[in-house]
């Protein structure tokens, strides 16, 4: 992650528009795409990071998702592959990807939108943390994780719930599960 990193600036449509560097991305609170991955073990446990103090957004804040900002012309199929990489070391071949299509969450406190692009991954791995965005990882239920949502990034909370109630739909996840 580099203030100076290149990011496509979208419309409602998800057409690019412009493109700026990340921290003026973040700066202006434009809107962009992001990938959001809710990570899940066989047990039905959610991989929930903590975010480390140095972030350019929600220092210190529980992320409901494994995911983060598209680079500008990076497929969202492949920033998800990246990021699942970079935050837990693990790649899209040691779990079950599944793409779930995309959606706009509005911002919290601003009048914008994140595009987000959602996936599930399901499996069983040793994951390695990015010590430089990810301060530590623990595995919460659904049940739990929605008690802590207050903790939790807004935009993570939201592509969290619309991961899973797609994941029911197309028959991903099993009622006891989540």
């Amino acid at each position: 992650m580099s203030a100076q990193e290149l990011v496509d600036i979208v419309n409602r449509d998800d057409e690019v528009i412009k493109t700026v560097p990340r921290a003026v991305m973040r700066a202006q609170h434009l809107p962009h795409r992001a990938s959001y991955i809710v990570v899940m073990d066989a047990r039905g446990k959610v991989l929930v990071e903590i975010r480390t103090l140095s972030k350019d957004y929600a220092p210190g804040q529980f992320d409901a998702c494994v995911g983060g900002v598209v680079q500008s012309g990076e497929d969202p199929i492949v920033s998800a592959g990246r990021e699942l990489y970079e935050e837990i070391g693990v790649t899209p071949e040691q779990v079950h990807l599944h793409y779930l299509g995309k959606q706009a969450i509005p911002y919290q406190f601003r009048d914008s939108f994140v595009m987000a692009y959602l996936f599930m991954a399901q499996g069983d791995f040793i994951s390695v943390r990015q010590k430089s965005e990810v301060s530590g990882i623990m595995y919460l239920s659904c049940d739990q994780l929605r008690a802590l949502q207050s903790s939790c990034t807004y935009d993570s909370v939201r592509a969290f719930e619309e991961i899973i109630t797609r994941a029911h739909e197309q028959g991903l996840l099993s009622a006891e599960l989540c």
